[in-house]
């Protein structure tokens, strides 16, 4: 086991119980590992990165300065100790103001452990702040110009007798200014959102939990990729609004994929459908299910973070209903397909969204978004509200072939809108995901 695998475990032992102050439902440990990460990523030595991990050690532990040394030498040692502040029973300002004037002449392996400690806490309370909209600081024993004084003269005595153009300095600077200054983007502030604060406010909001996610995304190794399907009734802007969500995830670096619709792929077109249409059609509905089972199974092995797939397990559901209804399938043969796709989908999908909207503004749609006033061989009145009245007498098997779900009427509101929210309620279940799936990791309760 090299160095800095040692002092992870040992850290994770450690802090085992503790929490985050200012999120309680993270692990406390999140924090020395996020600290050893950005040493890494700026390339520095194994026992810096080490020192990261351990930093808060003797600060927060049952354990000493002495048994950092005993089990990982004196530079180790050396850099923890660096990295903590001195007895606790002084007051905050006799703390700080100590830490402060140590920090100033410290060596510079010493002042980049400090440097990554302030990083990881300064980025997470922007983080927090920026999705809560409220610059909440009861957390901490002191308010915010406190804070800021302390954060700040932290940062001038890192920088003290140093390259302040250093690229780690560099990120202490930019937070700092971030979460003190209110420094941002006034481009878009300014100009492209001129008109348009609420809407802003919402992207700044979705934006952070987002960076949040990307954090959380490096701590820990996913199983199999968070799988989003959608569903829904035609022209209620589900295709927009997936689009609108593979941009989001593509453009903050998640590893996404996007699945077309099966029954309107050119495989099942060219390939399948000449021959299930020669099928009854309760056993064409049968082969389509398991076609589109096979389809979600492939898409599952591949090294994603997100899949957004456009009608799986879940629509099928509302067609086999559909089927049932209008007695082209015995009941038996539905109950049994009902159960062995509601198991499947509660395996494999994590997340269920359902558009939904009245017949006729779903007519109305797909006339003005087209040249052609021919009457359509599907799309009329009769099949959509046929469609939404097989959609609608489902809902209650969505709740258990998923763990979570949105359901949204498009009706009357825009497709940005409804992205917006529909955004804003999966974020958090993959947030979740991910902490559990840390916890999981290291075993811890």
């Amino acid at each position: 086991m090299n160095i800095k695998e040692k002092a992870k475990l040992f850290a994770i032992k450690a802090h085992m119980g503790q929490i985050r102050k200012n999120e309680p439902d993270k692990p406390k440990i999140m924090h020395p590992i996020l600290v050893g990460n950005i040493l890494e990523v700026y390339g520095y030595d194994d026992n810096l990165i080490a020192a990261g991990y351990l930093h808060d050690v003797v600060e927060d532990t049952k354990y000493t300065i002495e048994d950092i040394e005993r089990e990982f030498g004196s530079d180790i040692a050396s850099l923890v100790m660096g990295a903590s502040e001195p007895d606790k029973s002084l007051s905050w300002e006799e703390r700080k103001i100590h830490t402060i004037k140590e920090i100033r002449n410290l060596p510079i392996r010493n002042k980049l452990v400090v440097c990554a400690d302030k990083i990881a806490n300064l980025e997470d309370l922007y983080l927090k702040f920026e999705k809560s909209g409220n610059r909440d600081f009861s957390a901490f024993k002191r308010g915010e110009e406190k804070q800021k004084w302390y954060y700040t003269s932290i940062y001038e005595s890192v920088v003290y007798g140093e390259y302040e153009d250093l690229p780690i300095f560099v990120r202490l600077k930019n937070v700092l200014d971030k979460l003190f200054l209110g420094k941002e983007d006034l481009f878009l502030k300014d100009t492209i959102f001129k008109d348009d604060e609420d809407y802003y406010a919402k992207l700044k909001k979705l934006h952070a939990e987002k960076l949040e996610l990307l954090k959380l995304k490096e701590l820990v190794t996913i199983s199999k990729p968070f799988v989003i399907e959608f569903a829904g009734t035609p022209r209620t802007g589900k295709t927009s609004i997936i689009n609108n969500l593979y941009d989001f995830f593509k453009k903050g670096s998640f590893n996404v994929s996007l699945v077309e619709e099966f029954t309107t792929s050119k495989y099942y077109k060219e390939k399948l459908k000449p021959e299930f249409n020669k099928m009854n059609i309760c056993d064409k509905h049968i082969a389509i299910n398991e076609e589109v089972y096979k389809q979600l199974c492939d898409v599952v092995k591949d090294d994603k973070d997100i899949i957004l797939i456009d009608r799986s397990l879940n629509d099928r559901q509302i067609w086999n209903h559909r089927c049932f209804i209008n007695g082209n399938m015995q009941e038996n043969i539905y109950l049994e397909t009902r159960e062995k796709y509601t198991n499947l989908s509660k395996e494999l999908i994590d997340y269920l969204v359902v558009t939904y909207t009245d017949s006729l503004t779903s007519l109305k749609r797909d006339y003005n978004s087209s040249l052609a006033l021919e009457n359509r061989s599907f799309l009329n009145i009769n099949n959509i509200d046929d469609y939404n009245n097989n959609l609608l007498a489902v809902q209650d098997l969505f709740k258990s072939s998923v763990d979570e779900m949105t359901f949204i009427d498009t009706t009357n509101i825009s497709m940005r809108d409804a992205s917006v929210e529909i955004a804003s309620q999966i974020l958090p279940v993959i947030r979740k995901r991910y902490i559990n799936e840390f916890k999981k990791k290291y075993n811890i309760k």
